[in-house]
């Protein structure tokens, strides 16, 4: 692979790193899924494993579903 390539995905990958974060502290699940989505994809593509491609965004869900925002009803 090309270095700027490379250099993309780990940006990329950062960015979803971030997202995460954000996501989680704010509780916001679709900010969660997208992030992990970010995060994930950059990591397998790099190592190679690109048969693992289509979980992700299974992964992202199951994660973005223990995000939970607290409603209160009156």
């Amino acid at each position: 692979m090309d270095g700027y390539y490379i250099a993309l995905l780990i940006v990329l990958s950062g960015a979803g790193l971030i997202w995460t974060v954000k996501g989680i502290k704010n509780k916001v699940r679709l900010m969660v899924f997208f992030g992990v989505i970010l995060t994930l994809a950059p990591i397998l593509i790099i190592m190679g494993w690109m048969a693992w491609l289509p979980l992700i965004s299974s992964v992202a869900l199951v994660v973005s579903w223990c995000v939970r925002k607290e409603v209160r009803r009156a």
